[in-house]
Order: structure tokens, then sequence, then C-alpha cells
């Protein structure tokens, strides 16, 4: 009678197979995988917003050397197209020698031109103190969604004043100061008010802030 060996064999059982590639999170390190089956996959919107940011969902399940260490949450799987997948879950079946990983990829679905500048204030002391007198450019045209996200409406001042916050999805994970600004390809200006999911592996970073229709006001 023959014995099926479910490490060895999972190629040949499983139809629709592909080669992919663990990354481990923080480090070069990789091991390759010969054969992985796309369990499952799913699309969906991951920022409210039109549909400019897309996650795609896919669960993988593939033999494992007991030899090596299991993939972490954190680490990535690359398939052969370049697609990148963040794994969020990892699951142990038949005794570790083969595992299930919920994965996440995670993109803006934008035109070229929906791209931002990221700049750093140049802070001198002229001789009256710190002070803002240029700006670098810490990252080009990055990948980004600008979209509408709070009108602040003050009612105290006549005529009534209102003050409009914005949300700028990020392609890809940055460290920011206070004194950061966007610039995007129009030449609009928008101020850091506050910086979230920075380090999350199952969405994108997001900045919030505000426009600056007179640039010299900050």
């Amino acid at each position: 009678m023959t014995v099926l060996d479910i490490h060895d064999d999972f190629a040949t059982v499983v139809d629709g197979v592909e080669p992919i590639t663990l990354k481990r999170r923080d480090s070069a390190a990789t091991i390759a995988i010969a054969a992985a089956w796309r369990f499952a996959s799913r699309t969906s919107e991951a920022e409210a917003g039109g549909g400019h940011v897309a996650q795609r969902d896919v669960v993988w399940q593939f033999a494992w050397d007991a030899a090596n260490d299991l993939p972490r949450l954190g680490d990535t799987l690359l398939d052969a197209t370049g697609g990148c997948f963040n794994i969020l879950a990892v699951e142990s079946l038949r005794a570790a020698s083969r595992l299930r990983c919920t994965t996440r990829n995670l993109s803006l679905v934008v035109p070229w031109n929906d791209r931002v500048e990221v700049q750093q204030a140049i802070i001198e002391d002229t001789g009256g103190g710190p002070e803002i007198t240029g700006w670098t450019t810490i990252r080009a045209a990055l990948p980004a969604r600008i979209q509408p996200h709070q009108l602040d409406v003050d009612n105290t001042t006549s005529p009534a004043a209102a003050t409009a916050t914005y949300r700028i999805v990020l392609g890809e994970q940055l460290d920011l100061a206070a004194d950061t600004r966007f610039v995007d390809a129009l030449g609009n200006v928008y101020q850091l008010i506050e910086y979230t999911q920075a380090e999350r592996i199952d969405a994108l970073p997001v900045a919030t802030v505000v426009n600056l229709p007179d640039e010299a006001s900050y």
C-alpha cells in the first residue's frame, strides 16, 4: 500500500501550486517554497474613499521543513509576479509539516500624478532663536491618496471660519517628524498634524494634514 507523505507529495496532489519566497521581517534572509497553493483570495477596499486603496487577502497553504523556524507575523511572502503579502496569521497543520498563512497585500489604485513630495523643515538659529529657513526633500514622488477627512466650522467669527483636514494615505512607511509637510503635484502644501498606522502590517500609514493656502504662514 502506498502511503502519502503530504510534505514530499504536496505539489503532486494539489492543483494550481506556484513557487513563492518567504522573506523574514527586518532581515535579508529568505526561504524558497517550491509549491504553494492559493487556498483563498479576496480583494476589497482597505480605506473608505472611492476604492483607491485596495487590500488583497490571500490564504496560502504549503509544506514546511521542520528544520526551519516557522514564519512569523510581519514576514512576507513574495509570489513570482512581484506581489508582496504581509503575513497576518500562521496556522500549523498536520504537526507543522504543512502551514496555512493568512496574508495581505496593500496597494494604492491611483493615477501617476497622485503623488506627493515629502519635505522636512530646515531649522536654524539666525540670531533670534530657531526658525524655519528652508525645506529639504526626504521623499520625492511618493504614491499617495489625498482625500477630504473633516471640516471644522467656527461660528464664533463673522463670517464663520472653516478648517478642512485631509487624510493622505501613503504608499509606504516613513519616519516623520512634527515639522514635516507634503506638496502635491499641483503645488498645494499640507502641514502634518497627525501620523497613524505607521508600523501596522495590515494597513497603510496615514497622515492627517491641513492645507496651507498661504505657504508663508508656516
